[in-house]
Protein backbone atom coordinates (compact mmCIF):
# COMPACT_ATOMS: atom_id res chain seq x y z
CA UNK A 1 0.00 0.00 0.00
CA UNK A 2 2.81 2.69 0.66
CA UNK A 3 4.54 1.88 -1.72
CA UNK A 4 1.89 2.52 -4.69
CA UNK A 5 0.67 5.86 -2.51
CA UNK A 6 4.70 7.12 -2.82
CA UNK A 7 4.37 6.41 -6.66
CA UNK A 8 1.52 8.58 -7.07
CA UNK A 9 1.63 10.77 -10.34
CA UNK A 10 -0.51 14.12 -10.06
CA UNK A 11 -0.96 14.05 -13.75
CA UNK A 12 -4.65 12.89 -13.44
CA UNK A 13 -7.03 10.72 -15.50
CA UNK A 14 -6.50 9.49 -18.63
CA UNK A 15 -7.43 12.26 -21.51
CA UNK A 16 -9.52 9.35 -23.52
CA UNK A 17 -11.93 8.52 -20.49
CA UNK A 18 -13.22 11.84 -20.46
CA UNK A 19 -13.67 11.67 -24.68
CA UNK A 20 -15.28 8.87 -24.02
CA UNK A 21 -17.44 9.93 -21.11
CA UNK A 22 -18.58 13.40 -23.70
CA UNK A 23 -18.97 15.02 -20.36
CA UNK A 24 -18.91 19.15 -19.39
CA UNK A 25 -16.18 20.57 -21.24
CA UNK A 26 -13.97 22.99 -18.33
CA UNK A 27 -13.90 26.46 -17.97
CA UNK A 28 -11.52 29.03 -18.00
CA UNK A 29 -9.76 30.54 -14.95
CA UNK A 30 -8.73 34.14 -16.06
CA UNK A 31 -6.93 36.41 -14.00
CA UNK A 32 -6.51 34.28 -11.32
CA UNK A 33 -4.11 35.84 -8.77
CA UNK A 34 -4.90 36.68 -5.54
CA UNK A 35 -7.48 34.83 -3.34
CA UNK A 36 -11.32 35.92 -2.95
CA UNK A 37 -14.26 34.85 -1.13
CA UNK A 38 -16.17 32.53 -3.47
CA UNK A 39 -19.21 34.28 -4.99
CA UNK A 40 -21.96 32.55 -7.18
CA UNK A 41 -21.68 33.97 -10.64
CA UNK A 42 -24.10 33.54 -13.76
CA UNK A 43 -24.22 30.52 -15.35
CA UNK A 44 -24.04 31.80 -19.17
CA UNK A 45 -21.06 33.36 -20.75
CA UNK A 46 -18.06 31.97 -18.55
CA UNK A 47 -15.50 30.85 -22.31
CA UNK A 48 -14.25 26.85 -22.48
CA UNK A 49 -10.94 26.25 -22.50
CA UNK A 50 -8.29 23.09 -23.01
CA UNK A 51 -7.84 20.93 -19.68
CA UNK A 52 -4.86 22.14 -18.27
CA UNK A 53 -3.26 19.08 -16.49
CA UNK A 54 -0.85 21.65 -13.99
CA UNK A 55 -1.71 24.35 -10.82
CA UNK A 56 -1.40 27.61 -11.74
CA UNK A 57 2.44 28.50 -10.81
CA UNK A 58 0.67 31.62 -8.99
CA UNK A 59 -1.63 29.80 -6.78
CA UNK A 60 -1.20 29.75 -3.20
CA UNK A 61 -0.31 26.02 -1.77
CA UNK A 62 -2.42 24.48 1.01
CA UNK A 63 0.07 21.97 2.62
CA UNK A 64 -2.06 18.52 2.34
CA UNK A 65 -0.88 15.18 3.83
CA UNK A 66 -1.16 11.76 2.42
CA UNK A 67 -1.07 8.69 5.10
CA UNK A 68 -1.82 5.49 4.17
CA UNK A 69 -2.75 3.66 7.50
CA UNK A 70 -1.89 -0.39 7.01
CA UNK A 71 -3.47 -3.59 8.63
CA UNK A 72 -1.11 -3.25 11.52
CA UNK A 73 -0.71 -0.76 14.16
CA UNK A 74 2.42 0.60 14.99
CA UNK A 75 5.34 -1.25 17.46
CA UNK A 76 3.85 1.78 20.47
CA UNK A 77 0.33 0.44 20.20
CA UNK A 78 -0.94 3.55 19.47
CA UNK A 79 -1.20 3.56 15.82
CA UNK A 80 -4.49 3.96 13.66
CA UNK A 81 -6.07 1.34 12.30
CA UNK A 82 -6.95 0.94 8.63
CA UNK A 83 -10.50 1.31 10.52
CA UNK A 84 -10.14 4.21 12.46
CA UNK A 85 -9.86 6.20 9.06
CA UNK A 86 -13.82 6.56 8.43
CA UNK A 87 -14.48 8.21 11.81
CA UNK A 88 -12.10 10.73 11.31
CA UNK A 89 -13.17 11.73 8.20
CA UNK A 90 -15.07 15.49 7.82
CA UNK A 91 -13.44 16.24 11.39
CA UNK A 92 -10.92 19.22 11.84
CA UNK A 93 -9.45 20.57 14.45
CA UNK A 94 -12.15 22.70 15.89
CA UNK A 95 -14.58 19.69 16.01
CA UNK A 96 -11.36 17.69 18.36
CA UNK A 97 -10.82 18.92 22.16
CA UNK A 98 -7.81 19.06 22.74
CA UNK A 99 -7.34 15.60 24.48
CA UNK A 100 -8.67 14.01 21.56
CA UNK A 101 -6.08 16.36 19.44
CA UNK A 102 -3.30 15.09 21.50
CA UNK A 103 -3.96 11.72 21.67
CA UNK A 104 -4.50 11.95 17.10
CA UNK A 105 -1.10 13.63 16.40
CA UNK A 106 0.47 10.81 18.63
CA UNK A 107 -0.86 8.55 16.30
CA UNK A 108 0.40 9.91 13.14
CA UNK A 109 4.02 10.38 11.40
CA UNK A 110 5.82 13.11 12.96
CA UNK A 111 6.22 15.91 10.26
CA UNK A 112 2.30 15.51 9.92
CA UNK A 113 2.14 15.89 13.69
CA UNK A 114 4.24 18.67 13.54
CA UNK A 115 2.26 20.38 10.93
CA UNK A 116 -1.06 20.21 12.13
CA UNK A 117 0.74 21.81 15.54
CA UNK A 118 2.03 24.13 13.94
CA UNK A 119 -1.27 24.97 11.89
CA UNK A 120 -4.00 27.09 13.57
CA UNK A 121 -6.43 24.83 11.29
CA UNK A 122 -6.62 21.40 9.65
CA UNK A 123 -9.29 19.15 8.51
CA UNK A 124 -9.66 15.57 7.81
CA UNK A 125 -10.65 13.36 5.01
CA UNK A 126 -10.56 9.62 5.70
CA UNK A 127 -11.53 6.23 3.68
CA UNK A 128 -10.85 2.67 5.14
CA UNK A 129 -6.63 2.55 5.09
CA UNK A 130 -6.57 6.42 4.11
CA UNK A 131 -6.02 9.90 5.99
CA UNK A 132 -5.65 13.39 4.25
CA UNK A 133 -4.94 15.73 5.86
CA UNK A 134 -5.13 19.52 4.99
CA UNK A 135 -3.28 21.96 6.98
CA UNK A 136 -3.70 26.04 7.05
CA UNK A 137 -6.68 28.43 6.90
CA UNK A 138 -7.17 28.40 2.90
CA UNK A 139 -8.12 24.61 3.58
CA UNK A 140 -11.19 26.20 4.89
CA UNK A 141 -12.19 27.39 1.16
CA UNK A 142 -11.15 23.99 -0.62
CA UNK A 143 -13.13 20.87 -0.86
CA UNK A 144 -11.57 18.06 -0.53
CA UNK A 145 -13.24 13.72 -0.91
CA UNK A 146 -11.61 10.67 -0.80
CA UNK A 147 -13.15 7.53 -1.47
CA UNK A 148 -11.64 3.77 -1.81
CA UNK A 149 -13.10 1.47 -4.58
CA UNK A 150 -14.05 -1.74 -3.98
CA UNK A 151 -14.68 -3.75 -7.53
CA UNK A 152 -17.23 -5.99 -7.58
CA UNK A 153 -19.11 -4.68 -4.58
CA UNK A 154 -21.74 -2.67 -4.02
CA UNK A 155 -20.00 1.13 -4.50
CA UNK A 156 -20.96 3.32 -1.19
CA UNK A 157 -24.02 4.56 -3.24
CA UNK A 158 -25.63 2.97 -6.30
CA UNK A 159 -25.96 5.54 -9.19
CA UNK A 160 -29.18 6.45 -8.86
CA UNK A 161 -28.89 8.04 -5.42
CA UNK A 162 -25.85 10.59 -6.80
CA UNK A 163 -25.30 10.48 -10.34
CA UNK A 164 -27.71 12.42 -13.30
CA UNK A 165 -29.38 10.73 -15.80
CA UNK A 166 -26.40 11.38 -17.89
CA UNK A 167 -24.10 9.71 -15.99
CA UNK A 168 -26.01 6.97 -15.06
CA UNK A 169 -26.48 6.18 -18.70
CA UNK A 170 -22.47 6.45 -18.40
CA UNK A 171 -21.87 4.57 -16.47
CA UNK A 172 -24.49 1.50 -17.52
CA UNK A 173 -22.43 1.25 -20.07
CA UNK A 174 -19.59 -0.44 -18.23
CA UNK A 175 -18.30 -3.75 -16.79
CA UNK A 176 -18.92 -3.59 -12.96
CA UNK A 177 -15.45 -2.94 -11.64
CA UNK A 178 -15.15 -0.03 -13.91
CA UNK A 179 -18.77 1.29 -13.32
CA UNK A 180 -17.78 1.30 -9.71
CA UNK A 181 -14.71 3.11 -10.29
CA UNK A 182 -16.72 5.63 -11.99
CA UNK A 183 -19.36 5.83 -9.63
CA UNK A 184 -17.14 7.05 -7.21
CA UNK A 185 -14.99 9.07 -9.36
CA UNK A 186 -18.09 10.90 -10.02
CA UNK A 187 -19.19 11.18 -6.41
CA UNK A 188 -16.04 12.03 -4.97
CA UNK A 189 -16.13 15.03 -7.36
CA UNK A 190 -19.93 16.19 -6.16
CA UNK A 191 -18.48 15.37 -2.26
CA UNK A 192 -15.34 17.89 -3.00
CA UNK A 193 -17.44 20.63 -4.68
CA UNK A 194 -20.27 20.81 -1.97
CA UNK A 195 -17.77 20.71 0.44
CA UNK A 196 -15.88 23.70 -0.84
CA UNK A 197 -19.18 25.74 -1.18
CA UNK A 198 -19.84 24.46 2.85
CA UNK A 199 -23.37 23.18 1.34
CA UNK A 200 -22.73 19.36 2.21
CA UNK A 201 -25.46 16.97 1.18
CA UNK A 202 -28.34 19.76 2.01
CA UNK A 203 -28.26 20.14 -1.91
CA UNK A 204 -28.76 16.61 -3.78
CA UNK A 205 -25.75 15.43 -5.45
CA UNK A 206 -27.96 13.87 -8.80
CA UNK A 207 -28.50 17.49 -9.18
CA UNK A 208 -24.99 17.98 -9.79
CA UNK A 209 -23.16 17.09 -13.00
CA UNK A 210 -19.63 16.56 -12.17
CA UNK A 211 -18.00 17.88 -14.56
CA UNK A 212 -14.84 15.31 -15.24
CA UNK A 213 -12.83 16.13 -18.28
CA UNK A 214 -9.11 14.45 -18.02
CA UNK A 215 -7.42 16.27 -15.32
CA UNK A 216 -9.91 18.92 -13.84
CA UNK A 217 -12.99 20.71 -15.35
CA UNK A 218 -15.61 22.99 -13.82
CA UNK A 219 -18.56 21.76 -11.29
CA UNK A 220 -20.87 24.02 -10.91
CA UNK A 221 -22.86 24.24 -7.76
CA UNK A 222 -26.81 25.76 -8.42
CA UNK A 223 -26.93 29.23 -6.16
CA UNK A 224 -29.89 31.59 -5.70
CA UNK A 225 -32.01 33.09 -7.56
CA UNK A 226 -30.38 31.07 -10.76
CA UNK A 227 -26.96 31.83 -10.07
CA UNK A 228 -24.29 29.17 -9.97
CA UNK A 229 -20.59 28.85 -7.91
CA UNK A 230 -17.98 27.63 -9.93
CA UNK A 231 -15.75 25.13 -8.64
CA UNK A 232 -12.53 23.98 -10.69
CA UNK A 233 -12.42 20.21 -9.69
CA UNK A 234 -8.88 17.97 -9.97
CA UNK A 235 -8.52 14.43 -9.29
CA UNK A 236 -5.57 12.58 -8.08
CA UNK A 237 -4.65 8.98 -8.56
CA UNK A 238 -3.10 7.92 -5.17
CA UNK A 239 -3.45 4.53 -6.26
CA UNK A 240 -5.87 1.96 -8.05
CA UNK A 241 -7.47 1.36 -4.60
CA UNK A 242 -9.08 4.97 -3.97
CA UNK A 243 -10.40 8.03 -5.94
CA UNK A 244 -9.57 11.28 -4.69
CA UNK A 245 -11.02 14.89 -5.87
CA UNK A 246 -10.27 18.10 -4.51
CA UNK A 247 -12.35 21.42 -5.57
CA UNK A 248 -11.87 25.04 -5.50
CA UNK A 249 -13.52 28.04 -6.28
CA UNK A 250 -12.64 29.41 -9.48
CA UNK A 251 -12.13 33.14 -8.47
CA UNK A 252 -9.34 31.44 -5.72
CA UNK A 253 -5.93 30.98 -6.48
CA UNK A 254 -5.36 27.65 -4.40
CA UNK A 255 -3.68 24.67 -5.02
CA UNK A 256 -3.15 21.40 -3.04
CA UNK A 257 0.77 20.76 -2.02
CA UNK A 258 0.75 16.84 -1.18
CA UNK A 259 3.14 15.37 0.94
CA UNK A 260 2.80 11.56 1.54
CA UNK A 261 4.20 9.55 4.44
CA UNK A 262 5.30 6.40 4.69
CA UNK A 263 3.41 6.43 7.64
Amino acid sequence: MNAALLELCPQSLDQGIAAEQGVIAPRQHPGRTLPAPPAPVAAAGHPDHAATPVPDSAATPVPVFVVPVGSAPHASGTGLSPDDCPGLNGHSRGTLDSAARRRLRARLPERVSAAMADADHWELYGTRGLLVVACGDDARRMGFSVESVRPATTPPYTPYEVLTVHEAHLAAGRPAAARDRLVTRFWVRKDAALQAVGCGLSLAPERIEAGFHGDHGTVRVPGFHGAEVLLSVRNFAFSAAYECAVAVPESLALTPSFSYSAG
